[in-house]
Protein backbone atom coordinates (compact mmCIF):
# COMPACT_ATOMS: atom_id res chain seq x y z
CA UNK A 1 0.00 0.00 0.00
CA UNK A 2 1.27 3.50 -0.88
CA UNK A 3 1.82 6.14 1.80
CA UNK A 4 -0.23 9.33 1.56
CA UNK A 5 1.56 12.55 0.68
CA UNK A 6 2.45 14.34 3.89
CA UNK A 7 2.23 17.89 2.49
CA UNK A 8 -0.93 17.42 0.42
CA UNK A 9 -2.95 19.65 2.72
CA UNK A 10 -3.83 23.29 2.32
CA UNK A 11 -1.90 25.72 4.54
CA UNK A 12 -5.11 27.66 5.23
CA UNK A 13 -7.83 25.06 5.88
CA UNK A 14 -5.67 21.99 6.57
CA UNK A 15 -7.87 19.93 4.21
CA UNK A 16 -6.53 17.77 1.41
CA UNK A 17 -5.94 19.56 -1.89
CA UNK A 18 -8.38 17.85 -4.26
CA UNK A 19 -8.42 20.42 -7.10
CA UNK A 20 -4.70 20.98 -7.64
CA UNK A 21 -4.86 24.31 -9.47
CA UNK A 22 -2.28 26.76 -8.16
CA UNK A 23 -3.11 30.36 -7.22
CA UNK A 24 -1.14 31.70 -10.19
CA UNK A 25 -3.20 29.67 -12.68
CA UNK A 26 -6.45 30.51 -10.88
CA UNK A 27 -5.55 34.21 -10.82
CA UNK A 28 -4.85 34.06 -14.55
CA UNK A 29 -8.34 32.61 -15.12
CA UNK A 30 -9.89 35.19 -12.81
CA UNK A 31 -8.11 37.98 -14.65
CA UNK A 32 -9.49 36.74 -17.97
CA UNK A 33 -12.98 36.83 -16.40
CA UNK A 34 -12.77 40.57 -15.57
CA UNK A 35 -9.43 41.93 -16.82
CA UNK A 36 -10.24 45.54 -15.93
CA UNK A 37 -10.40 44.89 -12.17
CA UNK A 38 -7.37 46.14 -10.29
CA UNK A 39 -7.18 43.21 -7.88
CA UNK A 40 -5.44 40.67 -10.10
CA UNK A 41 -1.97 42.20 -9.87
CA UNK A 42 -1.33 40.96 -6.34
CA UNK A 43 1.47 38.53 -5.57
CA UNK A 44 -0.10 35.08 -5.56
CA UNK A 45 2.97 32.93 -5.17
CA UNK A 46 2.39 30.01 -2.77
CA UNK A 47 5.09 27.69 -4.09
CA UNK A 48 5.64 25.08 -1.42
CA UNK A 49 4.24 21.70 -0.52
CA UNK A 50 4.37 18.49 -2.49
CA UNK A 51 1.23 18.96 -4.57
CA UNK A 52 1.83 20.12 -8.13
CA UNK A 53 -0.55 22.21 -10.20
CA UNK A 54 -2.20 20.20 -12.96
CA UNK A 55 -1.75 23.09 -15.40
CA UNK A 56 1.75 24.49 -14.82
CA UNK A 57 3.40 21.88 -12.59
CA UNK A 58 4.51 24.35 -9.89
CA UNK A 59 4.40 23.26 -6.28
CA UNK A 60 1.49 24.63 -4.32
CA UNK A 61 0.27 24.73 -0.73
CA UNK A 62 -3.14 26.44 -0.86
CA UNK A 63 -6.28 24.84 -2.24
CA UNK A 64 -8.49 26.33 -4.95
CA UNK A 65 -11.30 26.76 -2.44
CA UNK A 66 -9.25 28.88 0.00
CA UNK A 67 -7.68 30.99 -2.73
CA UNK A 68 -11.09 31.57 -4.33
CA UNK A 69 -12.52 32.44 -0.91
CA UNK A 70 -9.75 35.01 -0.39
CA UNK A 71 -10.42 36.54 -3.80
CA UNK A 72 -14.18 36.48 -3.13
CA UNK A 73 -13.59 38.54 0.03
CA UNK A 74 -11.77 41.16 -2.05
CA UNK A 75 -14.55 41.13 -4.67
CA UNK A 76 -17.25 41.61 -1.99
CA UNK A 77 -15.31 44.50 -0.48
CA UNK A 78 -14.39 46.34 -3.69
CA UNK A 79 -16.98 45.17 -6.27
CA UNK A 80 -20.03 43.82 -4.38
CA UNK A 81 -22.15 43.88 -7.54
CA UNK A 82 -19.88 41.15 -8.99
CA UNK A 83 -19.96 38.80 -5.98
CA UNK A 84 -22.73 36.50 -7.24
CA UNK A 85 -21.20 36.25 -10.71
CA UNK A 86 -17.82 35.42 -9.17
CA UNK A 87 -19.32 32.54 -7.18
CA UNK A 88 -21.11 31.28 -10.29
CA UNK A 89 -17.83 31.28 -12.19
CA UNK A 90 -15.32 30.22 -9.50
CA UNK A 91 -17.42 28.18 -7.07
CA UNK A 92 -14.96 25.58 -5.61
CA UNK A 93 -17.44 24.97 -2.77
CA UNK A 94 -17.94 28.64 -1.93
CA UNK A 95 -21.70 28.64 -2.49
CA UNK A 96 -22.21 25.84 0.03
CA UNK A 97 -19.94 27.47 2.61
CA UNK A 98 -21.52 30.90 2.29
CA UNK A 99 -25.13 29.67 2.39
Amino acid sequence: MRKAQVDATCIECQEGITNPICPECLAREMKSWKPSLRIWDTDVSYEHGKVRCIFCGKRMGICAHCFSKDMYSIIVEKYPELAEEFIDTFNYGLREELS
